[in-house]
């Protein structure tokens, strides 16, 4: 290693940080688990950002834990008025989304990096210039305009790098792009952190590939236009830029960032040993179109990942509520726990025995899984009583489908699911419950859900009784089909695989239960229509 350069290394492991990304502020805070982290202009805050524009109680940032030592800062807006926002996409207020090392955050106009260091990341091997302390921009030379070759160079570059799939690929497409279309001996695709502590190679190819040595004031004032170092440049940059250039043995370097509005992916970094023919500013140009094309490229793929993590923090949002309200019916009654789950997988495997696709069955698994929430709507009472129950009690028992219609309807998510719900007890001769209705005219969420239901009744142990084996249950659906169930459901459940049927079983099997009498609605009784019931 040279004099005056030292490796530039990963912090330890646990290390979080919000940083500055430039602008009149100067933040560098360190996140400390287990929090939580208030964010605001008042003085109350432990994160204080006094600009006018930030609200009072901006943010909060909170470490939810996954594990020993492992975990995630999520961030949420607290109602601001100018808004936060994470790689430029808003929060709506108290929406919280968890944080990636590398996201941009924006508290109103106050513009910070979330960086996670720790022993997982690989090691930077980058070797730069520690002495420089002179970042103020130097006003490169003016950009030359670009040729018709070199225009067709940037028009194949575009192809390539808007055909790469991930962040990384995009990385090496512009590199190779750049590199062949300037002839310079080493490039890279290099993403310094907001404070230049850590230093990232995306990319890289050359003699040197893998152990480029970079001026990192060079990459300090790249960040905002094209730097261009030449022979006869090396001066106007100062005797620590000349130095470290002249110790790396680099005659000439180009370093332009690649970047979007206000957005920096990266910087494109550019190192020759010999002297190019054609003038460096020309090849700077040609740089910096491509670094453009990338820049785009990279824009996109951040928006959709940006898309994926809301719609997988909606997700997560909606399967904990439906969640929830299954074990609000399982403390209701217990002698109902687990059922929900195995009928929602009795459900998805009888869909996809009937033909039906992924997505048909696995919506046919949240209609198994959401079908009894109607439950939480009746009383404690009447699901935990052992007598018979009176004909009211009944009705009260009956209008659960009706409850848990009138539940789901206002999710948007569980609009194809609520016939399935409603009409689950259903039977095919018409003479179930809530409507009466026919056939066919069930839908075919409820004729499906119907048969899973049942089976989970019939398998599943009660004090009163043990569980019947699945091959009688399974029969027992064969023999009421056409009365109670739909034939073809009947007749998918009779083609799964009884080793599949019974893993559901085991999986989700009932132990402990009280030593007391069973419910009413959970023993076998004959409805009002005079008709024996099979759950």
């Amino acid at each position: 290693m040279r004099p005056g350069a030292v490796p530039i290394l990963v912090l330890p492991m646990d290390q979080f940080w919000l940083i500055s990304r430039g602008g009149a502020s100067d933040v560098r805070f360190r996140l400390q688990p287990p929090g939580p982290v208030r964010v605001g202009r008042s003085n109350t805050n432990a994160l204080v950002l006094p600009d006018v524009a930030v609200s009072r109680e901006h943010a909060l940032l909170e470490w939810v834990a996954d594990g020993a030592d492992r975990g995630a800062w999520r961030i949420l807006d607290r109602g601001s008025s100018s808004g936060t926002r994470v790689n430029g996409v808003p929060l709506r207020p108290y929406q919280s989304l968890p944080l990636e090392s590398g996201d941009r955050v924006d508290f109103g106009p106050v513009a910070l990096e979330f960086i996670v260091r720790g022993a997982d990341q690989p090691a930077s091997t980058i070797i730069a210039d520690s002495t420089a302390t002179d970042t103020e921009w130097v006003e490169p030379v003016a950009p030359a305009a670009l040729t018709a070759a070199q225009l067709e160079a940037v028009l194949a570059a575009s192809q390539d790098i808007h055909l790469a799939e991930t962040e990384d690929a995009v990385a090496r497409a512009t590199v190779d792009a750049i590199a062949t279309a300037t002839g310079f001996e080493d490039a890279a695709f290099v993403r310094p952190s907001s404070d230049f502590t850590e230093i990232r190679v995306l990319a890289s190819r050359g003699p040197d590939a893998g152990r480029q040595r970079f001026s990192r004031s060079v990459l300090r004032r790249a960040k905002n236009g094209p730097v261009i170092i030449g022979d006869t440049q090396q001066a106007d940059f100062g005797q620590t830029v000349a130095q470290s250039i002249a110790a790396f043995n680099q005659r000439q370097c180009i370093c332009v960032p690649v970047d979007l509005g206000d957005r920096l992916f990266g910087m494109i970094y550019l190192a020759d040993h010999g002297q190019k023919q054609v003038p460096v500013e020309t090849l700077a140009a040609l740089a910096r179109s491509i670094g453009r094309v990338a820049a785009l490229a990279l824009s996109n793929m951040e928006r959709s990942r940006m898309a994926q993590r809301l719609e997988a923090e909606q997700r997560a949002m909606f399967d904990g509520t439906l969640q929830a309200l299954i074990a609000a019916i399982d403390a209701k009654d217990p002698y109902t726990r687990g059922h929900s789950a195995r009928v929602a997988e009795y459900a998805w495997l009888i869909a996809r025995a009937a033909g039906l696709n992924d997505e048909e069955a696995a919506r046919a698994r949240l209609c198994g899984l959401v079908h009894d929430i109607g439950k939480i709507g009746v009383s404690e009472g009447v699901l935990r009583k052992t007598d018979r129950l009176t004909e009211e009690e009944f009705r009260e028992i009956a209008a659960h489908p009706v409850i848990g219609h009138a539940i789901l309807k206002g999710i948007p998510q569980m609009a194809d699911l609520l016939p399935g719900v409603l009409e689950h007890h259903e039977r095919f001769d018409g003479r179930g419950y809530p409507n009466g209705t026919p056939g066919m005219e069930i839908s075919r969420l409820g004729r499906l859900v119907a048969v899973a239901d049942a089976l989970d009744a019939m398998t599943t142990n009660r004090t009163y009784r043990k569980a019947r084996p699945m091959p009688e249950a399974v029969a027992e659906v064969v023999r009421c089909s056409g009365a109670q169930f739909d034939p073809g459901f009947a007749e998918a459940l009779a083609r799964v695989d009884p080793r599949e049927l019974q893993r559901v079983v085991g999986s989700h099997v009932m132990s402990g239960l009280p030593d007391v009498a069973p419910p009413a609605h959970a023993r076998p009784h004959t409805d009002f229509l005079g008709t024996p019931a099979a759950t």
